[in-house]
């Protein structure tokens, strides 16, 4: 009662997931959000963390040389970027969870394929977070018996050695996705089933055919199909739940280019079913209880084993750029180890007492930035974990 029907026909047509599907319900109503902002605030029970420009960063070719040997590169995503981060980041990432007892989450944007792709080179967590918050994973410990319902064995994962490594950050594992997040966006008025085809976790041990755009139900999907019609040129491959519109990919001019001028400044509308996110001449697509913010909220919630927590009084933040906004506003503070465009910088300037900023401080006469403004932001939080859980 009092929900939108387009979410009230999600949850009756759900097979009973509830963790998922109470949260929608209170997403959808203030009243109930109201009444559970009661936990201790001086508990931080989460630290979720954006990946690139964040722990992961790109210097340019003429510094690729004159890198820290702690330093690991990674491996190049499907656009063609490599990153870095540090052995100190993978360390003080670690401390969250092991000294500290807190819960650390990456919540990314990037497509599946590339988390999967990534997961060696990136911290351990207590959740994987990709495709703007649309698909939730979570580390399994593996063993010889893990396989899936058809008997056979599942990905695992082995984070590579790096400086201060234990045998325990090196031991393999597998991921297990959260169905009952997933079967919210798996909903026709969302993304539809479609777009998981061959993106399963099980594809990335052996590749499978996706379906066409063209062949996707959904409304995202469709969507997608109306903007390629009007000229635009689509970011689709590795997503499921998601899907980017470049600016680099459009033509300078012409009636396409004022198309996409017209979505960035939010003149063209698209489906309330959706919702989306700019960064840097990039605009996401995906459903609208997805999302990083909504992602995070679902997550707190999860751990807080119905305790009433929230991102408000009970989550830490870091993060970078426009398409993290909501997330950083949403948690009770957000450490910035950089800011990627003059947006981010104007609402940085607009509510100091919500961001630190790190990069390009001055410690004891040395210019801060990348991995080392990254490991002075995840120092700030390890200063504001709750002291009963140090070691």
């Amino acid at each position: 009662e009092g929900l939108p029907s387009s979410i009230v026909e999600k949850i009756e047509t759900s097979d009973g997931d509830s963790s998922a599907f109470s949260f929608l319900k209170r997403i959808f109503n203030e009243e109930e959000i109201i009444m559970t902002q009661q936990p201790n605030s001086a508990d931080i029970l989460a630290v979720f963390s954006d990946v690139d420009g964040t722990l992961v960063h790109y210097p340019p070719p003429e510094k690729q040389q004159d890198l820290p040997s702690d330093v690991i590169r990674l491996p190049p995503s499907m656009t063609g970027m490599q990153g870095i981060i540090s052995s100190k980041t993978l360390q003080l990432c670690r401390s969250i969870r092991k000294d500290y007892k807190t819960k650390f989450i990456l919540v990314s944007g990037m497509r599946t394929q590339t988390l999967l792709n990534r997961l060696p080179f990136l911290p351990r967590a207590d959740a994987y977070c990709s495709e703007a918050g649309g698909r939730i994973f979570y580390p399994k410990r593996q063993s010889s018996n893990d396989a899936d319902e058809s008997g056979r064995q599942e990905a695992t994962f082995k984070s590579v050695s790096f400086e201060g490594s234990t045998d325990e950050d090196l031991e393999q594992f597998y991921l297990t996705e959260d169905m009952g997040w997933r079967r919210l966006m798996e909903n026709e008025r969302a993304a539809g089933k479609d777009g998981y085809v061959g993106n399963e976790l099980q594809s990335f041990l052996e590749p499978a055919p996706v379906v066409p755009i063209s062949e996707r139900t959904g409304v995202l999907w469709e969507f997608a199909r109306d903007l390629e019609e009007k000229g635009l040129v689509l970011d689709t491959k590795g997503y499921s739940c998601c899907f980017r519109v470049n600016q680099k990919h459009q033509p300078s001019e012409g009636p396409a280019a004022e198309i996409f001028e017209a979505l960035l400044t939010g003149k063209i509308t698209f489906p309330s079913t959706l919702a989306s996110t700019t960064n840097l001449g990039c605009i996401d697509f995906y459903p609208a209880f997805s999302g990083k913010e909504n992602c995070c909220h679902y997550l707190i919630e999860k751990y807080s084993a119905g305790g009433g927590a929230t991102l408000n009084n009970n989550a830490l933040c870091l993060c970078d750029d426009d398409n993290d906004l909501d997330m950083a506003m949403a948690c009770n503070h957000a450490f910035l180890p950089g800011i990627s465009s003059k947006s981010m910088e104007e609402i940085v300037q607009q509510h100091e007492n919500q961001f630190t900023l790190t990069e390009n401080k001055n410690c004891d006469g040395v210019h801060v930035e990348g991995p080392q403004a990254t490991e002075q932001a995840l120092a700030f939080v390890l200063d504001r974990l709750p002291p009963r859980q140090k070691p």
